[in-house]
């Protein structure tokens, strides 16, 4: 494999037009892919049909890639792609690798392919020619009223092109590391070779993984420490809660409990994530509470970024926020103690506002 892109897409749509769309019609979603290998965009058309005859007898959506500009560059790739529908909240990262609807092919592949996983034919759509490829249609996503709410669901679509003249069976190399990263996985809650201790609770662990996965492990497990001699680690300084979702996240590289509405448990999470110099546990968090922030939170936010400077770039919304809403926030009892306690916090405050 010589050169590999990736684009993922989330499209927001409602049941109501959703229900709109005639037995066999579709809904055409389409999304933008740079094809590195040779500096050139490609429109990909994802063609769903939301009523088709089979749906309802095995709760199928089926899901076609519709391609344009198939001879700029596009007989010599293999595709990956994966797809769901899902709750606006939960917000779960699509697992390519691990989704049931993980399909890959080659473009250049017969159109008469017998497994039916994958049948080329040209359509005839807006005065061009496309080539359009079936994605796995054995994908159980029940209904998207089962996934809906509000009136609304998500559908996720990812797509990774990887630049090679014929289809090639070994696995790529993202997949070969989620596949290495599942290994790991598989290890979790098992008896290990060190502990981790918090609120009268213990967790059982594994060395090697700590020590990979954070830099301040790594120092502590290479060096004669208290520590590592007694293959325990206490951590007294949050909750046993915060504490197994930090450990949860460091084999499975993603969080158990989805969505996370409380400020509390978020704010356990930076001080982890800080203490233990997990940068993309961090970039989690700040979506978090992005997520969350509102008029009653938002200058606790405020006293964590001016705590932890890892969450500096998310500052700037925190004060777009806090302007926006000036006058619900000012007459809260929690304003008074911020400005008694953080003089230099409100004086930045009040020069933004001035602005």
């Amino acid at each position: 494999f010589t050169s590999s892109s990736s684009t993922a897409n989330a499209w927001k749509l409602s049941l109501e037009d959703w229900a709109k769309v005639p037995e066999d019609g579709y809904l055409v979603l389409t999304t933008k892919h740079f094809l590195s290998h040779n500096n050139k965009e490609v429109a990909y058309h994802v063609v769903v049909l939301p009523r088709h005859k089979n749906c309802d007898q095995i709760q199928v959506i089926p899901t076609l890639l519709n391609t344009e500009n198939s001879e700029d560059g596009m007989s010599e790739i293999q595709i990956e792609t994966a797809y769901r529908i899902r709750k606006p909240s939960d917000r779960k990262p699509l697992e390519m690798y691990s989704s049931r609807s993980y399909e890959t092919f080659h473009s250049s592949e017969d159109s008469g392919r017998s497994t039916a996983l994958l049948q080329g034919i040209w359509l005839r759509y807006g005065g061009y020619g496309y080539k359009l490829y079936k994605l796995k249609s054995i994908y159980d996503v029940g209904t998207a009223e089962e996934r809906s709410e509000k009136g609304f669901f998500t559908f996720d679509f990812e797509v990774r092109i990887v630049s090679t003249p014929e289809i090639k069976f070994q696995d790529s190399a993202l997949k070969q590391k989620h596949i290495f990263s599942e290994n790991f996985e598989s290890f979790y809650g098992e008896s290990g070779d060190v502990k981790i201790t918090c609120g009268g609770k213990e967790f059982a662990c594994h060395k090697l993984l700590l020590t990979s996965q954070s830099p301040v492990f790594r120092a502590m497990f290479a060096h004669d420490s208290k520590e590592n001699a007694e293959s325990t680690v206490p951590i007294d300084d949050t909750t046993p809660e915060a504490v197994e979702e930090f450990l949860f996240f460091l084999y499975h590289r993603r969080l158990q409990r989805v969505p996370i509405a409380s400020l509390d448990f978020a704010s356990c999470l930076v001080h982890l994530a800080s203490k233990y110099q997990m940068g993309v546990l961090m970039g989690i968090c700040k979506d978090i509470l992005v997520d969350i922030v509102d008029v009653s939170n938002v200058l606790k936010m405020m006293k964590m970024v001016d705590k932890y400077p890892e969450l500096s770039e998310i500052s700037v919304k925190l004060g777009s926020f806090f302007k926006e809403n000036f006058e619900v926030i000012v007459i809260n009892d929690d304003w008074s103690e911020f400005m008694a306690t953080n003089p230099a916090l409100v004086t930045n405050l009040l020069r933004a506002f001035a602005k």
